[in-house]
């Protein structure tokens, strides 16, 4: 499970999916038991908060201070007409609950000062933290997914100063180029709110639903497909 599984969950649950990415969803739910094991748990998370608000128009207060954001990191909720207020609360407390458990089972990083395309070849993704690159610009792999013409790309967020990016990257030939990159939010921690989704640069979404092939790699896929020099 890695930070993408998380919202892809989410994404399930909320019925934010469209009827092809849940279905690919679901085909990786009958080989993943940790996928199947972590939908049926938020799942059973979901119940229990529904059922704690059946009848109230309002969320609680205590429930609104969680959803007020606190920083300018944290990225508003879209408006979603005929939606009341405590499911507003239940994405919030899944996402929040996914992200006090992100935990990588494996973090072999590149070196110090190294290239945006050695950490792309070399370092897994993440949920956070970031490798420095010889510039000093820091960058963080998000996901890796295969594009459709049967190519390895990874999406990225890099940060410059007080700028920050969000980009997509695919290797031809041994070599990283990026294919698309802007601006973007970088998300708070995990104690901030988050909608599941939220926050993609839109260039980057659109690339994503043009060019990939199928959802993200989980993070044991991805670790062997590194530890092959991607050639799987």
């Amino acid at each position: 499970m890695n930070d993408k599984d998380y919202e892809l969950v989410s994404q399930y649950l909320d019925g934010e999916m469209d009827e092809l990415t849940a279905r690919r969803f679901e085909q990786r739910l009958s080989s993943e038991p940790d996928l199947n094991s972590t939908l049926s748990q938020m799942g059973a998370q979901d119940q229990r908060i529904k059922q704690a608000f059946v009848g109230t128009e309002h969320a609680p207060e205590h429930i609104s201070d969680i959803l007020r954001p606190i920083t300018s990191n944290v990225v508003a909720l879209p408006k979603r007409s005929d939606r009341p207020a405590w499911q507003y609360a239940v994405a919030a407390s899944l996402v929040a609950a996914a992200g006090l458990l992100l935990a990588p089972n494996w973090q072999e990083s590149a070196p110090s000062g190294s290239s945006l395309a050695s950490v792309l070849e070399s370092s897994p993704s993440m949920a956070n933290g970031w490798e420095t690159l010889s510039d000093g610009r820091e960058v963080r792999p998000v996901l890796s997914f295969r594009e459709i013409d049967g190519g390895w790309c990874r999406e990225y967020l890099m940060v410059d100063a007080d700028a920050a990016k969000r980009g997509v990257a695919c290797r031809d030939d041994g070599h990283w180029n990026t294919r698309v990159l802007a601006a973007t939010d970088i998300p708070g921690d995990a104690s901030d709110f988050r909608p599941a989704g939220a926050g993609d640069a839109d260039e980057v979404a659109s690339y994503l639903a043009e060019h990939a092939a199928d959802i993200a790699l989980s993070a044991s896929d991805e670790q062997a497909l590194i530890a092959a020099d991607w050639k799987h």
